[in-house]
C-alpha cells in the first residue's frame, strides 16, 4: 500500500482526532446526571419542577454515598452524602406524611405542580443541586439565583438547616463530584433552605402550597469567571439533626445570566500567542534579509 503524501497523511491525522474527540463528547453526554446548558440565546433559566412524577420512582438513589444521579423530568442531580442504609431509596412523591430519609416530589396526590425537597435521617442523608454549562461563546460573569422554599414537613427538636453553595469546574472540582465535594465550593447562606420556627411538636405534615409555609429566596453570585466549555453549580447539602427531621423543597427556581465578551484567555495562552508573534517576526526579519 502507498504512503500517503503529506497533505493526505495530515488528513488522517486530523480526521483520527476528529473521531477521538466524538467519543470523548459522546462519552461525557452518556453520564446519568443532568445539567442546564447556556447558549447566550435565552439569559434566563427556569425550573418549576413540575416535569417530577407524581408516583414513587424506585431505586432513585443508590445505596453509596457520592454517586450522583439526574433527578428525571428536571435539570437537578441527587446524592447521597452519608447514611447507614444498604439499599436504594426511592425518589417519594409525598405530600408531607412520610419521614424516611431520602429525595422528594413534593406535592398533592395526582397534581402535576411539583417541588423538588429533601429529608435526612440516620440511613439516608442526601443533597442536591443543578450544573450550569456554558455552552456559549460568551463568559458568565454574575448569576441573580430565586427560588421558592416550601415547607412540606416539620421537624420535632430541633430547626433543620440545607446549606446552600456554589462553585465552578474550573476550580479543581469534578463535575461529577460536585453534590459532595469538600473544597472548591463557596458558602451562600443567603439560598439555605431553613425548616420552620418555633419547631412544632410534635412534627408532621405541612401543605408547601400555603403562603404560610413558604418563603422568597434570592441572591446575585458575583465576580464569576465561567468561560465557554466550564460550568457553574449550586448545591443545598442537607444533615441528619436530632429528632425526626423537616421535609423541605425548592420551587419556581429562577437563574438570570450576565455574560460579556468572548472567552478570557488563560495566562498560558497569552505565553503561547506572544512566542507565536516572536518567531513570526523572525522568520519575517530573515526573508527580508535573503
Amino acid at each position: 500500500m502507498p504512503r500517503p503524501a503529506n497533505g493526505d497523511q495530515k488528513s488522517m491525522n486530523t480526521s483520527w482526532f476528529s473521531i477521538l474527540r466524538i467519543a470523548v463528547v459522546a462519552a461525557s453526554v452518556s453520564s446519568a446526571e443532568a445539567a442546564y446548558v447556556f447558549t447566550g440565546s435565552t439569559f434566563t433559566v427556569t425550573e418549576d419542577f413540575n416535569g417530577l412524577s407524581s408516583a414513587n420512582v424506585t431505586g432513585f438513589l443508590p445505596s453509596t454515598a457520592g454517586v450522583q444521579v439526574a433527578v428525571t423530568g428536571t435539570g437537578f442531580d441527587a446524592v447521597k452524602l452519608l447514611g447507614t442504609g444498604t439499599t436504594a431509596t426511592a425518589l417519594t412523591a409525598d405530600t408531607g406524611a412520610g419521614n424516611s430519609g431520602g429525595v422528594y416530589s413534593y406535592g398533592a396526590a395526582s397534581n402535576s405542580e411539583r417541588a423538588l425537597g429533601t429529608l435526612a435521617s440516620g440511613t439516608t442523608i442526601p443533597g442536591i443541586g443543578f450544573e450550569l454549562q456554558n455552552g456559549s461563546g460568551l463568559t458568565i460573569t454574575e448569576l441573580s439565583i430565586s427560588f421558592t422554599q416550601e415547607n412540606w414537613r416539620s421537624s420535632t427538636t430541633t430547626q433543620n438547616v440545607l446549606t446552600a453553595g456554589y462553585g465552578t469546574t474550573d476550580t479543581g472540582l469534578v463535575p461529577s463530584s460536585y453534590l459532595s465535594a469538600s473544597t472548591g465550593v463557596t458558602a451562600a447562606s443567603s439560598l439555605n433552605l431553613t425548616g420552620p420556627t418555633p419547631v412544632p411538636s410534635p412534627n408532621g405534615a405541612l401543605n408547601g402550597n400555603n403562603a404560610g409555609n413558604q418563603t422568597s429566596r434570592s441572591f446575585t453570585i458575583t465576580g464569576l469567571l465561567v468561560n465557554p466549555g466550564e460550568s457553574f453549580f449550586l448545591r443545598w447539602q442537607d444533615v441528619n439533626e436530632g429528632g425526626n427531621d423537616a421535609g423541605l423543597a425548592i420551587d419556581g427556581l429562577s437563574i438570570d445570566i450576565t455574560a460579556v465578551g468572548a472567552p478570557v484567555p488563560e495566562p498560558s495562552t497569552y505565553a503561547g500567542f506572544a512566542g507565536a508573534l516572536l518567531l513570526g517576526f523572525g522568520v519575517w526579519r530573515r526573508s527580508r534579509r535573503s
